[in-house]
C-alpha cells in the first residue's frame, strides 16, 4: 500500500548550510537554523547484501508502526561516502547502515546501528523524538492511522465489488441505477475518509527554544 511506503529524500548532505553561500559552516547563524520537521536519517551501506541492511529494508521499514510513524519526520537517505563528509553525521556513529534521529535544530537524539537496529528500538526512538518535537501523541496517531487504513481497505473492496457488479449488470437500467446509488455512497465515504486522514496528519509542533545569548 502506497500510504505505508516511507518517503525517502536522497541527500548529499544533512548539516545546515549558510544561507549566503550555500556551503556547510560552523558559524552560529547556520547552527541556529531550524528544519520544518525532525529528521529520520538513514546512512546506507555500500553493501546491499549486508545483514543489517536487509533487516532494515525487509523488516524494520515495512513495520506498520515505523511506516506510519515516519509521517512525523523528514526521512533522509544519504550514502556512506557523503555521510563521512557531513560535519553533523560524521560525529555520530561509525557503522553502516545506521539510523539517526535528529531534532529540528539539528541535535542528534538517537543513533541506531549494529545490534541496536530493530523495529522495537526504532519505534521507541521515534516516539521519544516526537514527544520532544510535537504536541501530538505518537501512539495515538499510529493507532488511529492504522484504523483508517483498515477502513480504506474496506472502501477499496467496495469499489472493486461495484466495478464487478457494473460489468455483470449487462446494461440493465434498474441494476445500474442501484449501483449508481451505492457508488454515490462510496464516494461520500471516501471524502469523509480523506477528511479524517487530513485531520489526523495535522501535526502541531512544539516551540524550538532559542539558545541563550
Amino acid at each position: 500500500m502506497a500510504r505505508l511506503n516511507i518517503k525517502w529524500d536522497s541527500r548529499s548532505e544533512v548539516a545546515p548550510v549558510a544561507a549566503s553561500t550555500g556551503e556547510a559552516t560552523d558559524n552560529k547563524a547556520a547552527q541556529k537554523r531550524v528544519a520544518d520537521k525532525p529528521m529520520l536519517i538513514y546512512v546506507t551501506s555500500d553493501d546491499n547484501t549486508d545483514a543489517y541492511t536487509r533487516k532494515l529494508e525487509d523488516v524494520c521499514f515495512p513495520d506498520e508502526r515505523v511506516a506510519i510513524g515516519s509521517k512525523f519526520f523528514k526521512c533522509i537517505k544519504i550514502t556512506t561516502g557523503n555521510a563521512l563528509q557531513d560535519r553533523l553525521l560524521t560525529k555520530h556513529g561509525k557503522s553502516t547502515p545506521r539510523l539517526l534521529l535528529v531534532t529540528r535544530d539539528y541535535k542528534v537524539l538517537s543513533v541506531l546501528e549494529g545490534r541496536k537496529i530493530s523495529s522495537g528500538k526504532l519505534v521507541k526512538a521515534m516516539s521519544n523524538l516526537v514527544r520532544k518535537e510535537y504536541k501530538n501523541s505518537f501512539d495515538s496517531m499510529v493507532s488511529g492511522y492504522a484504523k483508517l487504513l483498515n477502513q480504506l481497505d474496506r472502501l477499496e473492496g467496495e469499489k472493486a465489488l461495484l466495478a464487478d457488479k457494473t460489468k455483470r449488470a449487462d446494461g440493465n437500467k434498474a441494476k445500474l441505477a442501484k449501483i449508481a446509488r451505492s457508488m454515490a455512497k462510496y464516494e461520500k465515504d471516501v471524502t469523509k475518509w480523506e477528511a479524517s486522514e487530513k485531520k489526523l496528519l495535522a501535526f502541531k509542533l512544539t516551540e524550538v527554544k532559542k539558545p541563550k545569548v
